[in-house]
């Protein structure tokens, strides 16, 4: 059989297509594939490196307050440490000088306390012989008020003496102006010249008030008090409540020194030092409230 032939193909032709891309680009344009990739990578290299510029100042850009900020807050937190530190330093020394103190004013508040009982002891005990009366009418008394009270107590009072007078040291209305009719008269102040006299005239009182009777001048009645400091009269004061519902009961009651206070019931006394006791004793006795209680 004749075998049939292709076309016959340049071989130059042949050549130029079995060529790589380079050596056609080359054919193509004449000019050079190193000196085209070099080129290439210096645009790419300025081109990243004004990417990279534009990145880097917009990030500072945008970065630069924060950092200002972060900055700031450091420094203020390096100075409220400084600070802290300090305070922290000056409280523990603060500690360490009130222990000590703490435990002294602990100690003079006591002194203080015992000087204070000390003092208060010694002003009632020169009001030992010292009576208040309450309730006399201004200028009964006249303008000699000890010569006045040296007869009238024996006499209101019903106290034998020898020659019905009672010595008194002095006597005078407490300092003040002087109050109008409607007002209630000033308290009367009687310095006795002898303690026995003095308890006499207490006595003489206690029993009258035992027997429900009362001393008047008059239309006004007269009561009689020791003379006491305001610190026992407030300690005294305590047991008002309990009196009421003492004398609704029936029972006698009597105020010692300084602030006690003998309750006698049915052939019974007790003796209370304060009130909370006083009206536990009386709750005991059975004695009434007090109305609204």
């Amino acid at each position: 059989m004749r075998n049939k032939k292709g076309p016959v193909v340049d071989s130059e032709e042949q050549v130029a297509a079995n060529a790589n891309p380079e050596e056609q680009l080359q054919a193509s344009t004449g000019a050079d594939p190193g000196g085209i990739d070099a080129s290439m990578r210096a645009c790419i290299r300025e081109t990243m490196t004004e990417m990279t510029a534009h990145v880097t100042k917009a990030i500072d850009e945008k970065l630069a307050p924060v950092l200002d900020l972060l900055k700031k807050h450091g420094d203020q937190l390096l100075s409220h440490e400084s600070r802290l530190a300090e305070s922290e330093r000056r409280i523990a020394a603060l500690e360490d000088a009130v222990d000590p103190t703490t435990t002294r004013v602990a100690t003079l508040e006591k002194t203080v306390q015992h000087l204070t009982e000390r003092i208060d002891d010694l002003e009632n005990r020169g009001r030992r012989k010292n009576v208040r009366i309450l309730g006399l009418p201004e200028n009964v008394e006249g303008t000699n008020p000890t010569r006045f009270f040296e007869r009238w107590l024996p006499e209101v009072l019903q106290i034998e003496t020898k020659d019905g007078r009672i010595k008194l040291e002095r006597a005078h209305r407490t300092l003040g102006q002087k109050p109008p009719p409607t007002q209630r008269p000033r308290p009367v102040l009687v310095r006795f010249h002898n303690y026995q006299d003095k308890q006499r005239v207490m006595n003489a009182s206690w029993e009258l008030g035992r027997k429900e009777e009362v001393v008047k001048h008059g239309d006004a009645t007269v009561n009689f008090f020791q003379d006491l400091s305001a610190a026992v009269i407030r300690k005294r004061k305590g047991y008002d409540a309990v009196k009421k519902r003492l004398r609704l009961l029936g029972a006698d009651y009597r105020q010692l020194y300084p602030a006690l206070l003998k309750i006698t019931f049915r052939g019974s006394s007790k003796v209370c030092n304060n009130p909370e006791e006083a009206v536990h004793y009386a709750d005991s006795l059975g004695a009434p409230p007090l109305p609204g209680e």
